[in-house]
């Protein structure tokens, strides 16, 4: 063992290989796997991690950055084909799997300032397209922005949050009848014209403030990687914390035959016109607004005192987009498993993009398709893993995590049968190592980041989160949604994860988000990219050929006795949470004598006839306990999410609101709700517990 990890790390990286050996305790880390089988493991582990190439995702990228990758555009279905060359020429079985989405297909937008003068607004970034490339490149756009031609006074309402509205209210300001300019952050963009719409607005402008995104936080490109003040931030307004995916067919896949419901009953599409605006251009609006000063907490980076309004400022926003049904593509990479082919890893990154995308996301797509290939390759040259692992490049996920959700929809029966985990890769041109994941996987993720080393430190990836973060270990996010993990969590119950290398920038879905701002600020080198197509296929081949999953529900019924702990600190309107907690300690001691005697097990070494199938019961209950969180009616408002533990906050967005159904009774003063959300909670949990428990008898 100690000869295969000295080679792994001398051919690997011989300055750094003393300190990466110290970070990795190997022997430790291989969690899952008997003594036996851990050698032959990190043999496999050390070909794939030597056979990825910066140089080959340089290439991937570069041919997939040159031209926009947008949904439903000829250099989005360029890119596809492109793909499947590349894939095919490593024995990848591939399928493309198309879709029929209702969705916007863009004509015309416009911005005028008509008071108190006159001026038609840049709705484009002022740089040169290349006439081949020109295609498909829209100006500044709101996917599922409805159709429109209004003009109002204008409102500032600093993030368009419910408390920059409730704080407006206080001080007497209306945006009923008015046209609202909120800056882009702190929420997901779709909950800004939710909250908007419901207080009467007829309209909302989005701007990237410079204090935010611009010449406040560093230098502007090209000199730097921050926003310039043409640069236009385009994105989806659809209300994912609805549901994703197409609108007309919630928790059913688009494809012939399936009704579709009335656009004017799709709880996920917008009411109120929206466009995004430039910084540059938005300070002609903002600078015009007189009536109350902005507090202290609202001013921004332009340089003049920001004020409230409404007026005298007025605009006029024309949007002309159509709506119709268009194909989206998923592309399908599957390596086929011999001893348990049905169970599936299946690992995702979107290849869609708003312009050219080269990080957001061409970044995570040509990584995935590095490490698919290499284990094209080592499938081709004899290696066979245990389960089978697929590798997804999902269309449409700018819009709405179109193409994930659709397809999960789709295969919904079967992989809450099968599916082992969900691994999302996502902007991983940066130098700052993030993740995300349901508790059980925490230990994975930390074990496997101890493998791989950082470029920038020559530490490992973990040893630099860890230094990073100041604590004892690294923090592991929480699930909400914005990216492709969404219906395998939220709406299957798949243990889900997700992995981003990050560097603070302001380039997102402008047209500088190109090969220039990877080159020469993000990741020079791709070694980042690298990095992560290590990490990621690292994952999967240990999730394929493991012995015992490394899945700690123990762990997990921790965080919820954490949450609920938490939430009996505040006024539950009378409804006790003894019960709950009980049956979250429950599930917690159960789960420890699972993984007690699967270690056990495994310790053994050589793994008796019984003693598999004792393992193969762990490993179903292992898969099971997630799905035990899901209940399929769904959440109360919102059916199409299912899990109760975790789902996207109704005014965040994007980010995660553990308990969700406790979180909106509470929020609601709706002591019933409540006291049905605390019920079906010690019903999950009840369950979960008799799935350990079952794989406990002999």
């Amino acid at each position: 063992m100690k000869k295969i990890l000295n080679k792994l790390l001398f051919n690997s990286s011989k300055k750094f290989s003393r300190k990466l050996i110290f970070d990795m305790k190997p022997f430790q880390s291989m969690n899952g796997f008997t003594k036996k089988k851990i050698d032959m493991q990190m043999e496999y582990e050390e070909r794939f991690s030597k056979l990825v190439s910066n140089k080959q995702i340089s290439h991937f990228s570069h041919q997939l950055s040159k031209r926009t990758s947008r949904v439903s555009t000829d250099g989005n279905i360029a890119n596809l084909k492109y793909a499947i060359r590349v894939l095919q020429k490593s024995d990848l079985q591939t399928e493309v799997k198309t879709y029929d989405v209702y969705m916007p297909k863009l004509k015309n937008v416009s911005i005028t300032q008509t008071a108190p003068e006159y001026r038609q607004l840049d709705v484009f970034e002022d740089i040169s397209i290349p006439k081949s490339f020109a295609q498909g490149i829209v100006p500044g756009f709101n996917a599922y922005s409805p159709p429109g031609n209004v003009q109002a006074e204008l409102v500032y309402a600093n993030y368009g949050r419910p408390e920059d509205f409730d704080l407006l209210a206080r001080k007497g300001i209306s945006v009923k009848n008015k046209i609202v300019i909120a800056r882009y952050g702190e929420n997901f963009r779709g909950v800004k014209p939710d909250q908007a719409e419901q207080r009467g607005a007829v309209g909302l402008i989005f701007y990237s403030d410079p204090a935010d995104s611009g010449y406040t936080r560093g230098l502007v490109y090209p000199e730097g990687p921050w926003k310039p003040q043409d640069g236009i931030e385009r994105g989806s307004v659809l209300y994912l914390f609805k549901y994703p995916g197409d609108p007309l067919t919630p928790g059913k896949p688009s494809l012939p035959g399936i009704p579709r419901i009335d656009p004017a009953d799709a709880a996920s599409l917008p009411v109120i016109p929206t466009l995004p605006l430039s910084y540059g251009q938005a300070r002609y609006l903002l600078e015009a607004l007189k009536g109350k000063e902005a507090p202290s907490t609202w001013q921004g980076g332009l340089p003049f005192t920001y004020q409230i309004g409404p007026g005298p400022t007025r605009v006029q926003l024309t949007l002309d987009i159509d709506y119709q049904n268009v194909p989206i593509h998923n592309l399908i990479a599957r390596i086929p498993g011999t001893k348990f082919p049905e169970q599936t890893i299946v690992i995702g990154a979107h290849r869609d993009t708003w312009v050219y995308g080269a990080n957001d996301n061409i970044s995570g797509w040509s990584s995935a398709m590095e490490f698919a290939c290499v284990l094209g390759n080592l499938y081709r040259r004899g290696w066979k893993p245990e389960r089978s692992i697929v590798i997804a490049g999902w269309d449409g996920e700018e819009y709405g995590l179109l193409g994930s959700t659709e397809w999960v929809e789709e295969n919904r029966q079967e992989l809450m049968k099968n599916a082992v985990a969900y691994l999302n890769v996502d902007v991983i041109a940066g130098q700052f190592f993030e993740a995300g994941a349901v508790p059980s996987l925490k230990r994975f993720i930390y074990s496997l980041t101890k493998e791989v080393i950082e470029p920038r430190t020559g530490s490992s990836i973990y040893n630099d989160w860890k230094t990073r973060s100041e604590k004892e270990k690294p923090t592991v996010g929480q699930l909400g949604s914005g990216e492709d993990f969404t219906a395998f969590l939220d709406h299957a119950g798949i243990p889900s994860a997700r992995f981003s290398f990050q560097l603070p920038n302001g380039l997102y879905h402008t047209i500088y988000d190109n090969l220039d701002s990877i080159h020469r600020f993000l990741d020079p080198g791709y070694k980042h990219h690298g990095a992560t197509a290590k990490l990621i296929g690292k994952m999967a081949i240990r999730l394929a050929n493991a012995d015992v999953l490394p899945f700690y529900y123990s762990d997990y019924a921790e965080e919820v006795v954490r949450l609920l702990n938490e939430f009996s600190k505040k006024d539950t309107m009378g409804v006790g949470l003894t019960d709950v907690l009980a049956k979250a300690k429950k599930w917690q001691s159960t789960a420890t004598l699972l993984e007690e005697k699967a270690e056990q097990i495994i310790s053994e070494g050589t793994i008796s006839p019984k003693n598999q199938k004792k393992l193969q019961n762990i490993n179903k209950a292992l898969l099971q306990q997630e799905r035990d969180l899901i209940r399929e009616k769904g959440l109360p408002e919102r059916p199409w999410y299912k899990h109760q533990i975790w789902a996207p906050g109704l005014t965040t967005g994007y980010k995660a609101l553990p308990l969700p159904a406790l979180s909106h009774a509470l929020q609601s003063r709706d002591r019933y709700a409540f006291k049905q959300a605390v019920e079906l909670l010690i019903e999950a949990l009840s369950d979960a517990t008799r799935t350990a428990k079952s794989a406990l008898r002999d």
